[in-house]
């Protein structure tokens, strides 16, 4: 099973999904790209978590609006988009498919879907989870940007941010503003009473670091984990003890 469905958000822009899997599978896992990324994420992250899935399940993967081959402009995203985004993304699959529905949310992945809290999720997983602290995020953010040839950072007008791709994404004050009042612990707090949720931890997370993270503790009904590997899993070793744990979560 390899399709590639039409499925538009609220604001009729295209997201370009890919459905790949046993189409008589019971479960269908959605994965949630980070910041900035696509359905393949960093270091094809998605590409080989998806192939380790697809004997047993049906898997979605789609870009956000205005990222990877999605239509949409980045300088228009923020968390609530993106999560309007995901909201049709999950209503397709409700009105395609029968049986449960799992995510797999990486980095940013994590907050825009707790924003969103949707309903009827089985089980859930966060990886590479951002801080708890916003304002350290977006120091942290800014820093990043600032510190690549080209990058500048305007929160009230136009970001640049160059990707190592070689493109250069524009943020609007948008992204900035829905990040500042975005409240980490109460958002996955309020989705882990819907949803059997396990956060991942990388131990060398190059990328979040591990500052802001014990928060996430207090929350009840959730398990946590850290294993080895940074913000990706680069690492093959690394990528492949993530994997084997997805699939025992999922199994």
């Amino acid at each position: 099973m390899n399709v590639s469905p039409s499925i538009y958000n609220s604001h009729h822009e295209k997201l370009d999904s890919l459905v790949e899997g046993d189409e008589k599978s019971s479960v269908t896992i959605v994965m949630v790209h980070g910041l900035g990324t696509d359905k393949h994420e960093t270091a094809g992250l998605f590409d080989d978590i998806a192939t380790a899935l697809i004997d047993k399940y049906r898997v979605l993967r789609f870009d956000f609006s205005g990222f990877g081959k999605s239509e949409g402009k980045t300088e228009e995203f923020d968390y609530h988009k993106h999560a309007d985004d995901l909201k049709a993304v999950l209503e397709y699959v409700k009105q395609t498919y029968k049986g449960a529905t799992y995510i797999m949310a990486h980095s940013m992945g994590c907050f825009v879907t707790s924003l969103l809290n949707p309903q009827d999720i089985t089980k859930t997983i966060f990886m590479g989870i951002p801080n708890s602290n916003t304002e350290y995020i977006i120091d942290r953010l800014k820093k990043r940007i600032m510190a690549r040839p080209g990058g500048r950072v305007d929160l009230q007008g136009i970001s640049l941010i160059p990707r190592s791709s070689g493109t250069i994404q524009k943020f609007g004050p948008q992204f900035w503003k829905t990040l500042q009042e975005f409240n980490p612990v109460a958002s996955v707090s309020e989705f882990a009473k819907n949803t059997n949720l396990l956060i991942i931890h990388p131990k060398q997370d190059d990328v979040v670091g591990s500052e802001y993270q014990k928060e996430y503790d207090t929350i009840p009904n959730i398990q946590i984990e850290s294993i080895n590997g940074d913000h990706s899993f680069k690492k093959p070793e690394d990528r492949t003890i993530l994997i084997e744990r997805i699939k025992k979560f999922f199994a």
